[in-house]
């Protein structure tokens, strides 16, 4: 594992590209599964993302609900039955990547797989400035990788005046 003259493991190495095995676990079990709302700031390449953790069945449920509108939308010249037949094709419900035992007292044997994505509703890049918010898209949620991040902590960071960050002035200080 230590092979090269730092000390440190090879890039190559299955631990540099497996995503944070306590970040995997705290979003499947208090976000998925639980349902609980978490703020997060994350530390992907040098810049700072924050906003708040979603689970994967309202990331799905909603992103089907928007892609099914457009389809309605575009195709409503069509039969109704084409019509429902290309909505079907956007139904992404049934997508999930993590484990969602039926009863409580279901197990799975070798247990879950570890998550590889994460979904961030109203991401704020806090930094680098200027600051940047996605609030005001249609779809405000960012599907993020685990293993593109660097480093994360609980609670959504946002500018020290509110008012100056919703007015696009930035502010430079950071409240946690």
């Amino acid at each position: 594992m230590f092979d090269n003259l730092n000390g440190f493991p090879s890039f190559d190495e299955p631990a540099w590209n497996e995503p944070d095995f306590l970040l995997s676990y705290l979003i499947s079990s208090l976000v998925n599964v639980g349902g609980a709302p978490v703020g997060m700031t994350l530390l992907i390449k040098g810049t700072v993302l924050s906003g708040t953790l979603m689970s994967e069945r309202e990331y799905l449920d909603t992103l089907s609900n928007i892609m099914q509108q457009q389809v309605r939308d575009a195709l409503a010249g069509l039969p109704k039955k084409d019509r429902e037949l290309a909505e079907k094709a956007f139904d992404f419900r049934d997508l999930t990547e993590d484990y969602y035992p039926d009863t409580e007292d279901e197990e799975e044997e070798s247990g879950p797989e570890p998550l590889l994505y994460m979904h961030l509703r109203n991401p704020v890049i806090v930094s680098p400035q200027p600051v940047v918010s996605f609030s005001s898209g249609m779809f405000p949620v960012m599907r993020i990788r685990l293993t593109s991040i660097d480093g994360w902590m609980l609670g959504a960071s946002m500018p020290e005046d509110l008012d100056d960050f919703m007015l696009g002035n930035g502010g430079n200080d950071i409240k946690h």
